[in-house]
């Protein structure tokens, strides 16, 4: 994202350039358009089909977090504390926090491994803002919220889904 200040070439997510520091925030936040395009404005991303939220407490173990993911057939698992949205667990914590420390996941809780204070996106949100907010920051599941209360989860796929049903217009499975 270049800044409209200094013209420095800045990485995609920055909230303020490198080199002057100048505010970034905001910028490369997708604008709507006409067209079908312009749905991915408008559209709101509790219209999609979300993830129905499969949760967890941090004080389990990797172990039996991953088996219910397996079951669910979940990509990840949302922790909560009490109603608080405290942290995520996803497929590619297993990988990275877990086997590749060679950590046993029988021993392991997911609090220690999880991914704390996730980000969320609400329910009126528009799909750019959720596409936005997973490239720029990495992720592959973002939990989605109504009210502060989670509601769900939307992953890659599920957006890739609402693109080849909605926007592109083929027919469903």
């Amino acid at each position: 994202m270049r800044c409209p200040n200094c013209g420095n070439d800045n990485i995609a997510g920055m909230e303020l350039c490198e080199n002057c520091g100048s505010d970034l925030a905001g910028l490369d936040t997708p604008e709507a358009r006409g067209g079908t395009v312009g749905r991915l404005m408008s559209d709101r991303v509790g219209d999609l089909d979300l993830t129905p939220p499969l949760t967890a407490t941090a004080d389990e173990t990797v172990e039996t977090v991953v088996r219910r993911m397996r079951e669910a057939r979940h990509g990840s698992v949302q922790i909560l504390d009490g109603e608080r949205l405290t942290g995520v667990f996803s497929e590619r914590d297993v990988l990275a926090r877990v086997l590749r420390r060679g950590l046993d996941p029988g021993a392991t809780t997911v609090g220690e491994v999880m991914t704390p204070k996730p980000t969320t996106l609400g329910v009126d949100s528009p799909p750019a803002h959720a596409i936005h907010r997973m490239v720029s920051q990495g992720f592959r599941h973002l939990p989605i919220t109504r009210g502060g209360q989670l509601v769900g989860s939307i992953s890659v796929r599920n957006l890739l889904r609402y693109l080849d049903r909605d926007i592109v217009g083929a027919a469903p499975d």
